[in-house]
């Protein structure tokens, strides 16, 4: 194990909330909805002011996992990259569990940069004894601001365990501990506060992500011809 622990890393880590369990507090309708903000997921977190990371949040949705789209997806995958080509050391976003495998997979599919980001969430809301969420999202934290993490794409943290985004599924529809990476296992483990990476993948899937533009009907084939010659694409709204 010599050697793979990863020093107490300081840096800048953005914190991207997307709502889901780990920001829900109870409505007035009764039940829970994902209210709060990401400001008030990182003020929440015990522990993570001693860290000395520099946290900055950006309240991007406030909506249920299963209520994200792929528009919203790629909106994020685009304000992760401009966050990243600012100099941030990492990222982290919080969300709902029931797509945090297929949000972690599409933003790694197009991460290139060396920064890790990290996707995490809760099993048991703010309101619930033993909630997750702020354990979840300190040590997500911490695995976005370490060098160990660099290179390894998108992650999953979630239990102390660091999962890589495409290998990770969710498992269990309560139980706390309910993201397993059954081809390979996790790639490694928040140990006290220091992210230990123990399993690290030979090689990464990216693709190119190319531009689309979207022309409305009735153009004639000069806009056509001139959106081929610097598109990958175009769609047709017509």
């Amino acid at each position: 194990m010599a050697g793979l622990a990863a020093d107490k890393d300081s840096g800048r880590v953005v914190v991207f909330g997307l709502g889901g369990t780990i920001a829900m507090t109870a409505s007035d309708a009764g039940g829970v909805v994902p209210a709060l903000s990401a400001d008030e997921l990182v003020a929440a977190v015990p522990g993570l002011a001693e860290t000395g990371i520099a946290v900055e949040v950006e309240d991007f949705r406030r909506v249920p996992g299963a209520s994200l789209s792929f528009d919203d997806i790629a909106a994020l995958s685009s304000a992760v990259r401009g966050r990243l080509a600012g100099g941030v050391d990492g990222v982290v976003v919080t969300q709902g569990t029931d797509t945090i495998e297929e949000t972690a997979y599409l933003l790694d599919l197009g991460h290139g940069a060396v920064q890790p980001v990290v996707v995490t969430g809760a099993m048991r809301n703010p309101t619930l004894a033993g909630a997750d969420g702020p354990a979840n999202l300190l040590a997500a934290v911490q695995v976005a601001a370490s060098r160990q993490a660099r290179g390894l794409g998108v992650l999953v943290v979630f239990g102390d365990e660091i999962h890589a985004a495409s290998r990770v599924s969710k498992a269990h529809t309560t139980n706390p501990a309910t993201f397993r990476s059954a081809n390979g296992g996790p790639l490694g483990y928040v140990v006290e506060g220091e992210p230990r990476i123990v399993n690290r993948p030979a090689s990464r899937t990216t693709v190119a992500v190319p531009k689309v533009d979207l022309i409305a009907g009735g153009h004639d084939d000069t806009t056509i011809r001139a959106t081929f010659a610097r598109a990958g694409g175009y769609g047709n709204a017509g």
